[in-house]
């Protein structure tokens, strides 16, 4: 279950990558992978196309991510003992997915 939402998290940040093209100047991808005791990630996206993919797996994860677009996704996964998580979207299209589980200890 890991592995499978850290590499959907890649696949997903690579594919619109892809077919970003020539309206990357209007468009913002993110891909954090964090893999430690404690983690942190802050992300602000500002343009037409915004995605982010957070993946953190630690004993305490914090993440916060304010976008503000036309279309605006976020997906994080946090597995750890504490997680917190804050989302902001401003725009027309909005998309989020939050999935917590058990991390290592």
């Amino acid at each position: 279950m890991k592995n499978h939402a850290k590499l959907l998290s890649l696949a997903i940040a690579a594919a619109l990558l892809a077919f970003g093209g020539t309206a990357s100047a209007q468009t913002n991808f993110n891909t954090t992978i964090q893999e430690g005791h404690i983690n942190t990630n802050d992300t602000h996206q500002t343009g037409r196309y915004n995605d982010n993919a957070t993946y953190q797996e630690g004993r305490d994860n914090a993440n916060r991510t304010h976008q503000r677009g036309t279309e605006n996704w976020n997906q994080t996964g946090q597995f750890g003992r504490f997680n917190y998580n804050e989302t902001r979207q401003t725009g027309v299209a909005n998309r989020s997915s939050l999935t917590r589980g058990r991390g290592r200890d």
